[in-house]
């Protein structure tokens, strides 16, 4: 664009700088290419900098640029190992809380009287006797509550209205697989079907004992029952780490499954259906207390007839009877808990670990040191 002279607007920028301007502007054009080319000079005035702004960005740290947050895709959290007590000792709903069911006794099915019959003789009546037995269901249950503010004010990677119900669920599956294990590991219950191996009748790694031998003698001590049924082994992982490396029965597979025994495999040979193991850990600690773990499952070895479908006239070990249309969830939310109110949840159940036919099952305790 030009002036009403005939000058143009660059002309007149050009015109109207003054000397002074001229010769600093030469000195910083100087300044500029040794910063470009001296190395000691362009670090003594980077110091120079420094020491007169300290807060220069080229001196921030990470740390002072982010505030530490919750991650939204990543959280720890332990979850203890499968629970079985509900395959030994299956469920059965029942309708009350307590009430009998009938009995037959195991001598109706074992002796007869004499069957031969003359020409005109009568034939021999069958005498048979007739009983009852009784359950009675206990309560358990659990309650969880976590405030509003709470829930207001979480971050991503939390979920605590979920885990209200989640965590008393496993909390009440915990104490019902402790108490399943109680049962089933207490030789009592087996109606004098059990044995008790000490020293050198235990099983060991370096070859102590018969484990082949005891696990057939107590499998053919166990009853059946006219109803199906499945012949299961239970035992913890402690006891089988040490029978999948006892000399006697890696020898059942030396030729054909070389390595460590498979559960299925031994079940196989020594006539079980199955072999379970547990694993599921127990803290044993008084809560304040620092942290005692053990397994829930101990060093023994049963055998018991689990019944595959509730049916009449049918032997087996036990059940878990529970009421029908249990477990019970209720959630609600009280207003008068802290600021903001807080949300509750509770859960249980009334059950009963009925042991039906003791020997209907075998146990080995102690099998393993």
């Amino acid at each position: 664009m030009a002036d009403g002279n005939g000058s143009t607007e660059a002309e007149i920028r050009k015109a109207q700088r003054t000397e002074e301007g001229a010769r600093f502007r030469g000195a910083l054009n100087k300044i500029r290419a040794r910063l470009q080319t001296d190395k000691a000079f362009r670090e003594e005035r980077d110091a120079e900098v420094r020491a007169l702004h300290p807060h220069n960005v080229r001196n921030v740290a990470p740390g002072q640029v982010h505030a530490n947050a919750f991650l939204s895709n990543l959280s720890k959290m332990y979850k203890n190992d499968e629970y079985i007590g509900e395959l030994v000792m299956p469920p059965l709903p029942v309708d009350n809380l307590n009430g009998t069911f009938p009995t037959f006794d195991k001598r109706d099915r074992t002796a007869a009287p004499d069957d031969a019959m003359g020409s005109r003789s009568d034939a021999n009546e069958l005498n048979e006797t007739r009983g009852s037995d009784s359950f009675l269901l206990q309560g358990y249950a659990l309650k969880n509550s976590v405030p509003a503010a709470t829930l207001r004010n979480q971050d991503p990677g939390f979920n605590e209205m979920m885990q209200l119900t989640m965590a008393l669920d496993e909390a009440l599956a915990l104490k019902r697989e402790i108490r399943i294990a109680t049962v089933v590991q207490t030789a009592a219950n087996y109606s004098g079907n059990t044995v008790t191996l000490a020293g050198a009748d235990q099983w060991s790694a370096g070859g102590g004992g018969d484990p082949i031998g005891a696990i057939l003698t107590g499998a053919s001590a166990v009853w059946g029952g006219g109803g199906p049924g499945q012949l299961i082994g239970v035992t913890s992982i402690d006891a089988w780490n040490v029978m999948t490396k006892h000399p006697a029965i890696l020898d059942l597979f030396k030729n054909t499954m070389p390595g460590l025994t498979k559960a299925d495999r031994l079940a196989q040979e020594v006539g079980l259906d199955r072999i379970i193991i547990g694993k599921a850990r127990k803290d044993t600690a008084n809560p304040g207390q620092a942290a005692s773990y053990s397994r829930i499952w101990g060093k023994d070895f049963s055998i018991v007839r689990v019944s595959t479908v509730a049916s009449l006239f049918n032997a087996t070990f036990g059940y878990t009877m529970r009421r029908t249309g249990d477990p019970i969830t209720n959630q609600w939310f009280d207003p008068t808990k802290g600021v903001d109110g807080a949300y509750f949840a509770q859960v249980g159940q009334f059950e009963q670990h009925k042991v039906i036919a003791g020997d209907a099952g075998y146990c080995i305790k102690a099998c393993v040191a």
